[in-house]
């Protein structure tokens, strides 16, 4: 019987994992994207419907059906925009211990918390209030109903199956996320593996989608299942939207840690980073292999080289100096004296 990858992993529950403080792909993406103005909610949680589907399909995919039937309940209700999705979860995780019903929570609060997640700010308070109770009234019901589960409509969860249906039967990705041979154990896959590292002084960790194990070439090859709002084919956008080098490069670094520290899986090969993508709407699966995974320092693309994507190594410094000194302003702006605009201006991307 070949090793397995499991036995080096981090062996914890995904809730442990969560409140873990080691830095991870979300919290340094988030932190490019965002900056230094967002620091103090650069560890909430953050649920769009976007996110919820992804999940979905990864519970699928990655887990089993048992797994996504514990966290997920599939209801039979009018469809409902994504703007009133979120304003109802957020009235219902501030209210319902005190309101049962949707109706019973005063428009004041409503209206409130409408300004507070800029819904459709260009109409009347009184109307937002209005249309939220209208549209909401069912949703925030089912929320109860479900519990601790995430609710999931008949049409989300039909492209949840198309999408998985996809991936599994697709000549360019059903091999991925095929069973694992039972009577052969030479290519294996391992789903949802945890790694923590040590990396130039700074804790991170990750939580790998797929790895595939070849015992027999002594290959391993890590793999991330991406569902994107972007056709498949136009995924490099995604790749920059989302910064998903710093994933790559970091997942990367973090799994070839501790296969060194094995003495069972030093000496296999770590290969670079798949991205394997799939779109709810064009249910064309491809995979992506990202052949800089293995580079260090900051990485340069587009055709005027405007496109600059720092290593998650420089990023993590700066985001760790920031969160254990707390600095008024950011890095090279000047509290006292002049700052340079022109030099400011020059560092602007389109």
């Amino acid at each position: 019987m070949n090793p397995r990858l499991f036995d080096i992993s981090w062996q914890v529950s995904e809730e442990e994992y969560r409140a873990d403080p080691a830095l991870s792909y979300s919290t340094l993406s988030k932190f490019v994207r965002e900056g230094f103005n967002k620091l103090d909610t650069l560890f909430d949680r953050v649920e769009t419907p976007s996110l919820t589907f992804g999940s979905a399909v990864d519970a699928l995919i990655t887990g089993s059906e048992e797994e996504f039937n514990s966290r997920f309940l599939v209801a039979d209700f009018p469809a409902i925009p994504d703007s009133i999705v979120t304003m109802v979860k957020a009235l219902f995780n501030n209210s319902f211990m005190t309101h049962r019903n949707l109706a019973d929570i005063p428009d004041a609060d409503i209206i409130a918390l409408s300004e507070e997640l800029s819904y459709q700010k260009n109409w009347r308070p009184e109307t937002r209030a209005r249309v939220i109770k209208e549209q909401g009234g069912e949703y925030y019901r089912l929320l109860y109903a479900a519990q601790t589960k995430t609710i999931l409509d008949q049409s989300t969860y039909n492209e949840v199956l198309a999408s998985v249906d996809a991936l599994r039967n697709n000549e360019s990705t059903k091999f991925f996320f095929a069973p694992n041979n039972p009577f052969n154990d030479n290519v294996v896959r391992e789903y949802q593996l945890k790694f923590k590292a040590t990396l130039n002084g700074i804790d991170f960790r990750c939580m790998a989608d797929l790895i595939l194990v070849d015992h027999v070439n002594k290959i391993i090859y890590p793999i991330d299942l991406k569902t994107s709002s972007h056709p498949e084919w136009d995924f490099f956008l995604s790749f920059v939207q989302w910064r998903y080098d710093i994933q790559g490069r970091l997942y990367w670094r973090i799994i070839r840690h501790n296969l060194d520290k094995s003495p069972v899986f030093k000496d296999y090969k770590l290969a670079n980073y798949t991205f394997v993508v799939v779109n709810r709407k064009t249910l064309t699966p491809l995979a992506w292999e990202f052949m800089n995974t293995q580079a260090m320092g900051t990485l340069v693309y587009g055709e005027d080289n405007s496109i600059k994507l720092e290593d998650p190594f420089e990023i993590a410094q700066v985001l760790k100096g920031y969160l254990e000194d707390r600095p008024p302003v950011p890095i090279g702006i000047v509290q006292v004296g002049k700052n340079d605009l022109d030099y400011w201006l020059n560092t602007m991307r389109r």
